[in-house]
């Protein structure tokens, strides 16, 4: 009775066994060509956001308007509302195209990593990097065996390695710069 039981549920368990596999896509995300190439450009656009923030202040333009400030008080009041303006609308743009860049990147994976499942017969996929409002793992528990992230993660990158390596040093390069800049 009790083999019988054991083969009946087995059968069952077999019939709706699933292929399963995990991923980091935090990790695909930050990995991937495009994602590099993408802060390229938010670096670039952030540096000459800031170029033009310290042009609207710079000691010249400060020293200026301060000479002529009894005569120009109302031209202080409109310079520091061009900066306020310059500052919001800059921003808003640069988080505006990041996001937009992001979404764009997002979309891109979710259709390799689809193709991926299909490709190697495997039926559902977890996002492993995901955590709760208290920052706990979503997934506290899962067979590391099966995480497919560094393996997606080359083939995602695929024929483009020399291009990422390229956009990663470019990167930071940029950011070393605007980080000398900014302690100077």
């Amino acid at each position: 009775m009790k083999k019988i039981l054991f083969a009946t549920v087995f059968a069952v368990g077999s019939i709706f066994a699933e292929t399963v596999a995990y991923i980091n896509m935090e990790t695909v995300f930050n990995a991937y060509y495009k994602t590099v190439n993408e802060n390229i450009r938010f670096e670039e656009a952030r540096q000459n956001f800031m170029t033009g923030f310290e042009v609207l202040l710079s000691d010249g333009a400060k020293a200026t308007a301060a000479q002529k400030a009894q005569a120009l008080e109302e031209r202080l009041a409109q310079k520091n509302d061009e900066i306020m303006q310059y500052r919001q609308r800059v921003t808003a743009e640069i988080e505006s195209n990041q996001q937009n860049a992001t979404l764009a990147i997002v979309e891109d994976l979710q259709a390799q990593v689809a193709k991926y499942a299909a490709d190697n017969g495997i039926d559902v996929i977890y996002e492993v990097s995901g955590r709760t409002m208290n920052r706990v793992p979503v997934l506290l528990v899962y067979p590391k065996d099966k995480e497919m992230t560094d393996a997606f993660v080359k083939i995602s990158n695929a024929g483009h390695e020399k291009e990422k390596e390229e956009s990663q040093a470019k990167l930071a390069s940029l950011q070393k710069a605007a980080a000398q800049k900014q302690q100077q």
